[in-house]
């Protein structure tokens, strides 16, 4: 059930611009290691032991709070509400509606099922970003959760390159809880370029980070409302995908009245 829960989350589609559409990329995971010289092999077994362990835990996360039997609907508003909250000491926000949920969807042959959630916003365009993020990460458990294959084999390159033995610290690096992450990029990034002796890897991470999912989770997560999140236990959030979004001018500039219609995905 993990890895099919695993394989439809490659089934995101990406977000446009105005919150047109949006996804949740694939649960990234470390490419098999070839070609790799004999004198590394300890490493490479040490690596493959400590994804071992995390794999229990995340696979119990995913099946409680990404992709549940039954979603825990009070849970989920909170979330929403929390998020609301958030902008609106921001000034980002004026309004949410209250939350509407349809009957379960069954997905033919997918294992899954969606709940359709609609909800509307009276936002500023900033406050449309954070929405947008926010449902982005949505689903998402750790570091290499929200970066691409391109991404990935990017920095598996670079490490091979410069000191092959830092897969383990790169593995630890991309195992590592989204959040506890985005709370505390300096330190956690810190550790992992300690691996390294030149600027080659430093400037490819840098490149990693400031393209991918992992900004938008600095930048939605690193504040109060992710220690709060944190706090209440409320991440991971349930994984959704944004069926429609329909947006219509506020009455003042920059500001929009947003309709969203969201699927929140469970397991049969």
């Amino acid at each position: 059930m993990f890895a099919l829960s695993c394989v439809f989350i490659a089934q995101h589609a990406h977000v446009l611009s105005e919150v047109q559409t949006v996804s949740a990329p694939l649960v990234a995971k470390l490419s098999e290691l070839e070609r790799r010289e004999d004198a590394l092999q300890e490493q490479v077994e040490l690596s493959e032991i400590h994804a071992a362990v995390k794999l229990g835990s995340l696979g119990e996360k995913l099946d409680v709070y990404v992709l549940p039997k039954e979603t825990d609907f009070e849970r989920l508003i909170a979330s929403w509400e929390l998020l609301s909250e958030n902008l609106k000491k921001q000034g980002y926000l004026a309004k949410m509606s209250d939350i509407s949920f349809g009957d379960p969807v069954d997905m033919v042959e997918s294992g899954v099922r969606a709940v359709p959630m609609r909800v509307n916003f009276a936002v500023h365009e900033k406050g449309m970003e954070y929405i947008t993020k926010f449902i982005r990460l949505a689903g998402l458990l750790t570091v290499g959760d929200a970066i691409t294959d391109e991404q990935l084999r990017k920095l598996m390159h670079s490490t091979e390159e410069e000191n092959p033995a830092g897969i383990v610290a790169l593995e630890q690096f991309l195992s590592l809880d989204l959040i506890r992450y985005a709370r505390d990029v300096r330190a956690f990034e810190s550790k992992l370029k300690r691996s390294f002796t030149s600027n080659a890897f430093a400037n490819t991470l840098l490149e990693v980070t400031h393209n991918s999912l992992l900004s938008d989770a600095r930048d939605l997560l690193e504040g109060d409302y992710g220690r709060y999140m944190q706090e209440v236990n409320l991440w991971p959030v349930q994984f959704v995908t944004l069926k429609s979004a329909k947006m219509s001018d506020g009455g003042a500039k920059g500001w929009h009245v947003l309709n969203l219609e969201i699927l929140v995905w469970q397991r049969k």
